[in-house]
């Protein structure tokens, strides 16, 4: 605020708050130190008598010990090089037997004795003007008490030299402040004087500042009325000097045009600013035909705990701008970028993008911008910018997005992810983000996934083939092992015969695995999906279960299912495997029971869920990961199978985009087994 803080009145006022100020100031440092010297000296007073009291104490103490080993000693000759002490003997009754205490000394002993009964202490004897210290030591085997006094003057020779001192330092304190305060005095004045003397050049410079097309106002933030503080060169700039401009908040703020208001109304109306400081290009209305291009520069500040708002109005001349705003571009942002014009020419760039790749790049400005990049990948630049062009002549702005390689500043090869916008008055903004970790993650990824690839493929090729040869050694052992039995079955021994019915049942149930192994392991291997109704698919399901589903006498209901992209042949594996396990885990005694539901699982509808509910025995859900493992089997005694029917529902699933599981948050209450599994409505690319 130096237009306001060279005021001459204003300055007069400052001056006379701030001599008030420091007055008060002065007289708050000299009681301060008042209030110090008398508080120390009150301390050194108290900490003199105790170590008074607690010294002619231990005199007496002393004495009594001599005393006890001389008893015809003279006491007084002992302290005569202490001619401030008296001592007095006294026996048991506090007679005095020797020396000489007075007797109102004697008095003060006898009552400070009663109330405190102790063999040796020291008290004071205050009597008009007169202070006595006095101390005692009773000596119970010669029934003698010794008394010892001295005026309490004498002893505190030594606290008035401190307080001497004290007086001294206090003084020197006191004149050391008052010269400080006169030397600010006159320092404030000679400040009032410099102020008088720039308000007389500040019309010189307030004319040179409207010469230069510059105005400032100011207003406080809570203005009742919206008057301006300051308006210096206000209506020179805005208008004509012979016009009548209000020196108001509203004047201002009318003159803007409506996209300004929209850009400056936060901070200057709303008072909600995103920095202390802001600027911006606006328009202003200079008189009923006209408008003006204005930089602004807004400022808010704290004075006497009020918020004010100051702000410079600079004039530009017409279709000029402080700088080119990709310069202004460039230069805020922190991410690395590029200014490009519509011929594909560098011209400028931000100080990360050098950051990244060095130097180098000015020799690159006014160069044709694909240089930067590695030589394969220049073309690709260029055919970017290319095919891009015909959409930019056709809209106002556009953008495009590209991966391109280029060397840092170390010679490394580094990926960036460019987004280009424009162009905006012929230049073109391009943006990049390093993402060459992210690239080289994916290739390790893609690779992973190739391997990956390749072993499952190789693994499926490995089941499939041991799966179909070990078929043919397999059903030469079943049949010699039952042309045995029945040859020579019954003419052996009961042993014999035992042991050939386990190698019939071994060898059947081994064909029956490796035929479920070969099953699996071509699962999977037809990708033909096609639209598929899973009513038709249920209802191939339970036809293949016709026999087993008569012989249990089970029931199946469902609502009515979808049509969605899938295999057929997967898709009818998946329902007969859960449907023929529901009927196989059955309670005794219980005609088994199988409702299927379906609905959407998402609000997009890209998947359905289904539900296949049974009332069989069910599974505990501590099993619920285990029972989709390759030959998983929870009840091997009981029932027989190859633990391969969830394995195999999981992956046929799992080939169709979805997910099983089993539902653990059945009550226990209510038996059976609930399957959950997800299907995609439509095929994915």
């Amino acid at each position: 605020m130096f237009m306001t803080s060279i005021e001459t009145t204003l300055s007069r006022r400052s001056l006379v708050k701030l001599r008030k100020r420091l007055a008060l100031l002065t007289m708050t440092g000299v009681f301060v130190l008042l209030f110090s010297f008398f508080f120390i000296q009150k301390t050194l007073y108290d900490s003199a008598v105790e170590h008074a009291r607690s010294q002619i104490a231990a005199t007496v103490y002393r004495l009594g010990l001599v005393l006890l080993q001389h008893s015809t000693v003279d006491l007084q000759k002992i302290v005569e090089g202490n001619s401030g002490i008296t001592i007095g003997l006294l026996n048991g009754k506090l007679e005095q037997v020797s020396g000489h205490i007075p007797p109102h000394l004697i008095g003060d002993l006898a009552e400070y004795i009663a109330k405190q009964p102790a063999d040796r202490d020291s008290l004071l004897c205050v009597h008009g003007q007169q202070v006595m210290i006095m101390a005692y030591s009773k000596l119970p085997d010669m029934d003698r008490v010794v008394v010892a006094y001295t005026p309490r003057s004498k002893l505190m020779e030594t606290w008035r030299e401190a307080i001497i001192l004290h007086a001294l330092l206090f003084v020197m304190a006191m004149t050391v402040l008052c010269g400080l305060a006169i030397w600010l005095w006159q320092r404030l004045k000679r400040q009032h004087l410099r102020a008088a003397n720039l308000a007389d050049h500040f019309s010189d410079t307030e004319n040179a500042l409207s010469e230069c097309g510059c105005a400032a106002i100011s207003w406080p933030v809570d203005t009742p009325d919206g008057r301006l503080i300051t308006q210096m060169n206000w209506p020179e700039i805005l208008g004509p000097a012979n016009e009548s401009i209000k020196p108001l908040l509203t004047e201002f703020l009318d003159r803007l045009s409506p996209s300004s208001m929209a850009k400056l109304r936060g901070p200057l109306i709303d008072n909600v600013w995103p920095d202390a400081r802001i600027g911006a290009m606006v328009d202003m209305q200079i008189d009923a035909s006209r408008t003006q291009r204005f930089y602004l520069m807004a400022h808010r500040f704290t004075e006497n705990e009020r918020d004010f708002v100051s702000v410079l109005l600079l004039e530009t001349a017409a279709q000029q701008e402080l700088c080119h705003p990709f310069e202004t571009y460039l230069r805020h942002t922190p991410e690395p970028s590029i200014a490009v014009d519509t011929d594909g020419i560098l011209h400028g760039f931000s100080p990360a993008f050098e950051e990244l790749v060095g130097t180098r790049l000015y020799n690159l400005i006014g160069q044709p911008f694909f240089k930067l990049f590695e030589p394969e990948d220049q073309q690709i630049a260029m055919a970017s910018m290319a095919t891009s062009r015909p959409l930019r002549e056709n809209r106002k702005s556009g953008d495009t997005k590209q991966i391109l390689r280029l060397r840092d500043r170390n010679d490394n090869v580094r990926w960036l992810s460019w987004h280009a916008i424009g162009p905006f008055d012929g230049m073109t903004f391009s943006s990049a983000r390093d993402v060459t970790e992210f690239i080289e993650n994916a290739n390790k990824l893609r690779d992973t996934l190739d391997q990956l690839k390749r072993s499952n493929e190789d693994l499926e090729q490995f089941a499939y083939v041991a799966s179909h040869d070990l078929q043919q050694p397999l059903r030469m052992v079943a049949s010699y092992t039952q042309l045995l039995k029945k040859r020579y079955g019954g003419t052996l021994d009961q042993e014999a015969d035992e042991y050939i019915d386990y190698a019939v049942d071994g060898a059947k149930r081994m064909h029956k695995l490796i035929s479920h192994l070969l099953e699996y392991a071509k699962t999977g291997t037809n990708q033909d999906f096609s639209t598929v109704d899973c009513n038709q698919v249920l209802n191939e399901a339970q036809a293949d279960l016709k026999a087993i589903i008569s012989q249990e006498q089970a029931t199946i209901t469902h609502n009515e299912l979808p049509n969605l992209m899938g295999n057929r042949i997967g898709l009818s594996r998946l329902f007969q495997n859960l449907l023929s396990n529901a009927i196989k885990y059955r309670r005794p005694g219980v005609p088994p029971h199988i409702d299927i539901t379906v609905e959407p699982d998402s609000p997009s509808g890209d998947f359905w869920r289904f539900s296949v509910r049974d009332n069989g025995i069910g599974i505990h859900p501590e099993h619920a990961q285990r029972i989709f493992r390759l030959f998983q089997r929870l009840h091997k005694d009981e029932f027989s199978g190859t633990g391969l029917g969830l394995s195999m529902c999981r992956k046929i699933v799992e080939q169709h985009g979805g997910k099983i599981w089993l539902d653990t948050t059945r009550p226990i209450s209510n038996p059976g087994a609930t399957f959950i599994f997800t299907l995609r409505a439509s095929r994915s690319e």
